[in-house]
């Protein structure tokens, strides 16, 4: 593994097996032939960082050279495992904050890393993920002649904890990309408005997932990072309003964040210690979303909720709030699960209670949600993304950049 230098001695490609075909609609030896650069952060945990690795390991298998790199060096763990044949580079500049300009020095390192990276590999294109990532992908890929696509991974709309530098910039640069993609028609659209860049728009690959099983637990489950933006506040509440009609259910939330403590101090308010759980983060999410009756998605902004995604195509009765935005894509309220109000403790803690207390709709609406496996078949998706990043030769002339 490289932990830093970008030569292109210490990189070395494996090509997968020749029998793996490609699922994509266009020619297998072009995409057989092709390498990519995979850029983000890190792969600490994030729906981000999960859907990534999974587009990266889905490559791999398929025969294609794919380098993934990311900014945090290899003191910083993976959370999410890749293919053995995807060519791990490290370009060990971390940042602890997220301002730009006291961290100039760092933020120009990065980006003559990644230039580095790219002159030597000359990929066929590389991608980003995250817009502080996206921004200095732009910058390092520059004059390069590298086709750059980058994805914004939530809706920047309501974005606000993004420090206003990066909202300056990417308003800036992003123009300068040969294509940019969101999640949703609605991220899209303010991606036109505010970027002056037409978006394509691609949303997540449902990833291979176990079978259910028959009989389920009564055990409601929420997953993510364990911050403000996912409201897992909002959902202690509403179990606390619940929670002593429905004995026997139990609630746990897997993830890691900043707002631990103060998640644990308000279940010790709510009298929830022993019907609560907080585990941490989980490698088998897909084992919980096996076992639980119903699975609850609280956030307050999304770009496109992988897990209500996930739990759907296990056949799980889900509940989301409709926060903008990805989950009123997936979610027909009262058919295939259920939509509350952002922010809504009441109608949260109404709509767990029909649910809770009726196995026969917790089945019925799993059943239509389990349709979402093939309108989000990961070689479908995936193929909207090799069309997007390698472009036959006959429509190779990418978006021509400003002059």
């Amino acid at each position: 593994m490289d932990t830093g230098d970008c030569d292109t001695d210490a990189l070395t490609y494996e090509r997968g097996d020749p029998q793996l075909l490609f699922t994509g609609s266009t020619d297998s030896e072009h995409r057989e032939s092709s390498c990519l650069v995979l850029v983000i952060g890190s792969l600490q945990g994030g729906g981000a960082e999960r859907q990534l690795s999974d587009m990266a390991n889905y490559w791999a298998r398929n025969g294609m050279r794919v380098i993934f790199a990311t900014w945090m060096g290899p003191t910083v763990n993976d959370f999410y495992s890749l293919d053995s044949r995807v060519r791990r580079v490290f370009l060990n500049v971390d940042i602890a904050s997220t301002a730009l300009f006291p961290h100039v020095r760092t933020n120009l390192q990065r980006v003559l890393k990644l230039r580095k990276l790219l002159s030597k590999t000359r990929p066929d294109a590389v991608l980003s993920f995250v817009t502080e990532s996206n921004v200095l992908t732009i910058l390092g890929s520059l004059g390069l002649g590298i086709r750059t696509v980058v994805s914004e991974r939530v809706q920047p709309a309501v974005h606000l904890m993004l420090p206003g530098t990066w909202r300056t910039l990417r308003r800036i640069l992003y123009i300068w990309s040969d294509a940019v993609v969101a999640q949703t028609e609605e991220a899209a659209l303010w991606i036109q408005r505010n970027c002056r860049k037409t978006a394509m728009v691609i949303p997540n690959a449902l990833r291979f997932l176990p079978v259910a099983l028959a009989e389920r637990e009564r055990l409601i489950i929420a997953v993510g990072r364990l911050t403000h933006q996912k409201g897992f506040d909002v959902l202690l509440r509403a179990f606390a309003k619940v929670a002593s009609a429905f004995d026997g259910w139990r609630l746990v939330i897997i993830g890691e964040g900043d707002e631990r403590g103060k998640l644990l101090l308000l279940r010790s308010e709510l009298k929830l210690t022993h019907r609560a759980e907080l585990p941490g983060q989980s490698a088998d999410v897909a084992t919980w979303m096996a076992r639980a009756a119903l699975v609850v998605q609280p956030s307050r902004f999304e770009g496109f909720p992988n897990v209500v995604l996930e739990a759907m195509g296990m056949g799980a009765a889900v509940i989301s709030a409709d926060c903008p935005s990805g989950p009123a894509v997936l979610i027909e309220d009262g058919i295939n699960g259920r939509l509350v109000p952002v922010d809504d403790v009441a109608a949260l803690a109404q709509a767990m209670a029909e649910l809770m207390s009726s196995q026969d709709l917790r089945k019925r609406l799993g059943l239509e949600a389990s349709k979402v496996r093939e309108r989000f078949r990961q070689d479908l998706i995936m193929a909207q993304w090799e069309e997007c990043l390698l472009p036959l030769a006959e429509h190779s002339q990418v978006n021509a950049r400003p002059e």
